[in-house]
């Protein structure tokens, strides 16, 4: 069975996320897209919404989309896989106040949902001009930054080129993991946008080699909105029986403080590695690609969070380390 591919964007309050997911459905035509529309309040669907290519668009009127929502979701997803001949893929626009990580995890988490849907990308709209003053004040921007694959840097016309490479600065100090684009109106490449995803193995791999911007002094690394982000490096497998425990225990205990983990490891006599990734209150590992190389089979975990000690996850992680490559 062929899996729907899901598309996420978020974005706060004023990005552009209905102009931006416009310009998608156009380009992705002929393609009909089920369009998800998650508004606080009871407000109709954005007028503007081109409605060509689109087969559907239902609205999630009740309240916010966070955790209480997830069971809606569930229910829509249900419905949705009812019809999918209907359709091609689907869009999920969240609130502009909307944490989207419980969304991610209703998709890596639930096997009825994994087997039917395929999340492909989280993709986060900033206003370069307003994008600094959300980031201090609001929680859930700093999340929605945290937890994208894709973070679109939109209206760059209405600011100077120095104000762009500020903000560009500040979104990879929060989630260097990312790829960040410019542009204005909503209009970006969508094509290379396709190319980065959630769970897709390349992608992540990619990420987590490109990654290597952990001060040589071995701490953590700091910005201005009290944001730590943090690379593991793991020279050897991982016994993922125990290691379980502790991941549970990271969601349990750290769970307003761990935004974002993603990466890879090498587990004992596995040939591929093991992709983990974290979403709100859950680690989901998913099979990677194969090992180049049998006897360096290098892991690597990016943590993305507020006020995390990396110490104290190297020793809990550490504990994991097999003696010998296995």
């Amino acid at each position: 069975m062929k899996r729907i591919p899901v598309h996420i964007i978020t974005g706060f309050l004023g990005a552009g996320k209905t102009t931006f997911l416009n310009h998608f459905i156009k380009e992705m035509l002929p393609e009909r897209i089920f369009v998800i529309e998650n508004e606080c309040g009871a407000t109709n669907i954005d007028g503007a919404l081109v409605m060509d290519g689109v087969e559907e668009v239902v609205e999630l009127t009740a309240g916010c989309l966070c955790c209480s929502l997830a069971d809606g979701l569930f229910d829509i997803l249900e419905e949705a896989f009812e019809r999918r001949d209907q359709y091609d893929r689907m869009v999920i626009e969240t609130t502009g106040i909307a944490d989207p990580s419980s969304i991610v995890q209703v998709f890596l988490e639930n096997p009825a949902v994994e087997k039917a849907y395929e999340l492909q990308q989280v993709i986060c709209l900033v206003d370069t001009g307003h994008v600094e003053e959300w980031l201090h004040e609001a929680e859930e921007a700093l999340r929605q930054v945290s937890v994208a694959d894709v973070l679109l840097i939109n209206k760059v016309d209405t600011v100077v080129k120095e104000d762009v490479q500020y903000v560009r600065s500040i979104l990879e100090g929060i989630n260097p993991q990312a790829k960040v684009f410019t542009g204005s109106q909503g209009i970006f490449p969508i094509n290379e946008l396709m190319s980065i995803g959630t769970v897709k193995p390349e992608s992540v791999e990619k990420i987590a080699h490109s990654h290597q911007h952990d001060h040589s002094h071995g701490d953590e690394e700091n910005n201005s909105h009290s944001i730590t982000t943090f690379t593991l490096t793991f020279p050897r497998p991982l016994d993922l029986n125990n290691l379980q425990l502790d991941l549970n225990r990271i969601v349990q205990l750290y769970r307003d403080q761990v935004y974002r983990v993603k990466g890879f490891i090498a587990i004992p006599n596995y040939p591929n590695r093991v992709i983990l990734q974290s979403a709100r209150s859950t680690f989901i590992a998913t099979d990677g690609t194969p090992w180049e190389d049998a006897e360096n089979r290098e892991g690597k975990l990016v943590f993305i969070g507020r006020g995390l000690k990396k110490a104290a996850f190297e020793k809990m992680f550490n504990r994991h380390l097999l003696k010998e490559n296995a």
